[in-house]
């Protein structure tokens, strides 16, 4: 019932909520490499990064997917962030995921 009734107020103008205020978006670096653009120096579809971390230090690495399947880590410390790397598994090999 409130969900019909929020849908009825937004569609008669009667709800009116606050504007979201964002701020402008920063580029990631580490050192003056931008982190997230290039891969092997070629261009990165629609880089999705990620904070998780992965090597429980305590510092949050930044993890960036693309929409080719490739997967690189920059690892967090008090300093920022270091050089971004290709993701491996245990065997060594890149990960990677087939978006298609």
């Amino acid at each position: 019932m409130l969900r019909v009734s929020l849908l009825l107020a937004c569609a008669l103008g009667a709800l009116v909520l606050p504007a979201q205020a964002f701020e402008a978006p920063k580029m990631l670096k580490s050192g003056d490499d931008p982190l997230g653009h290039l891969l092997n120096k070629k261009e990165r579809l629609y880089p999705s990064p990620a904070l998780y971390d992965l090597d429980g230090d305590g510092f949050k690495d930044l993890v960036i997917g693309d929409l080719f399947g490739n997967l690189t880590v920059s690892k967090g410390s008090k300093e920022g962030f270091g050089a971004e790397t290709v993701l491996t598994a245990a065997d060594g090999k890149p990960l990677k995921f087939n978006n298609w």
